[in-house]
């Protein structure tokens, strides 16, 4: 995917001082209100879940407004003395992550993902019509074995990172969106898609140039930066959307998104921690949606108001695939611009 002409950052929306209360008033509130809407539900709920412990299905959000999975009475009777809904569900979070641990344990094996979808309660296993007969097999016997915490999907297509040659940001070899303005101490850097970064070279693009990989990881992560030798860029989509914090993706959730070959859009968190199998090998931890992107849009931001939430890794154009821009910054020690 192309690294992005604009740089963004990864922001997580201040809780202000929106509550669950007002949730019944997102459809008609603005990208910013709604944003903060969403901020101050995940806030919530995600407190509450975890006070349920093993009790707790995990959460999401169902147009703004927080549901919260449990497993018995006792706990949904706290749910909703919270304010919150309740949804009486069979499996606990703890249970499908333990499900999702043992597909994990499944390699070599292209062209299928897995990750946990609280809205339905289950691990969401996707096989493409891309996959070998043997890797489709291997996967479903795999599947299998965990009943109906494991819904199996197949889907026509084939997954691909979205990198290519063109304009923007770009090196010799391609071109991929930057993702977001980053800073370690005062020196400036820019954060993308370490499958971007793998290609090496010196990058430029937008106020930029003669960028050098500093640090890229992939398979297993997919994050990179670069040096940024023009100075410091604003912590701001391309659009002037300030990008303030990074934080975790929530099931539910509605994005925003910025790639240097589709622009802008939207789109909805539908699983977390996927193990998404490319071709190139298996990226950890990514969060899938339904934002569009295709070629050329590889590194570019998703966020949700002025919080960051992942860089773009690839996809099939209608689910797309981000590495967590939290891991990122954890990963490297770095923080937003």
């Amino acid at each position: 995917m192309a690294l992005r002409k604009n740089l963004a950052v990864f922001t997580v929306l201040s809780a202000a001082a929106l509550t669950t209360g007002v949730c019944s008033s997102a459809a008609t509130a603005s990208p910013l209100a709604f944003a903060q809407i969403q901020e101050a539900a995940i806030t919530q709920a995600s407190q509450v879940a975890d006070s349920l412990g093993a009790a707790s299905g995990g959460m999401y959000l169902d147009n703004g407004k927080a549901v919260v999975n449990v497993l018995d009475d006792a706990a949904a009777q706290k749910v909703q003395a919270a304010g919150l809904t309740a949804k009486k569900v069979a499996h606990s979070f703890a249970a499908l992550t333990g499900v999702k641990e043992s597909l994990d344990t499944v390699r070599h094996v292209p062209q299928t993902t897995w990750g946990i979808d609280t809205k339905t309660n289950q691990v969401v296993v996707t096989i493409y019509s891309a996959a070998t007969k043997s890797t489709s097999d291997t996967v479903t016997a795999a599947a299998a074995k965990h009943g109906d915490a494991v819904r199996v999907e197949h889907k026509t297509g084939k997954l691909e990172l979205h990198i290519k040659d063109g304009d923007a940001i770009k090196n010799e070899q391609g071109r991929c969106s930057l993702g977001f303005n980053v800073k370690k101490g005062s020196t400036p850097y820019l954060l993308t898609a370490g499958h971007c970064t793998n290609l090496g070279g010196t990058w430029a693009g937008g106020d930029v140039s003669g960028a050098k990989v500093v640090k890229s990881d992939c398979p297993g992560a997919d994050s990179g930066y670069l040096t940024r030798p023009n100075g410091t860029g604003p912590g701001e989509v391309n659009t002037g959307q300030k990008i303030t914090s990074a934080a975790a993706p929530t099931v539910g959730e509605k994005i925003s998104k910025q790639g240097s070959t589709t622009g802008g859009g939207t789109g909805e968190v539908t699983s977390v921690d996927q193990s998404v199998n490319f071709d190139v090998g298996v990226l950890n931890h990514e969060f899938g949606t339904t934002a569009h992107t295709d070629h050329g849009d590889s590194g570019g931001p998703a966020y949700d108001g002025e919080k960051g939430l992942g860089t773009l890794s690839g996809g099939d154009t209608q689910t797309s695939y981000f590495y967590p821009l939290t891991l990122e910054l954890q990963a490297y020690g770095l923080t937003l611009a």
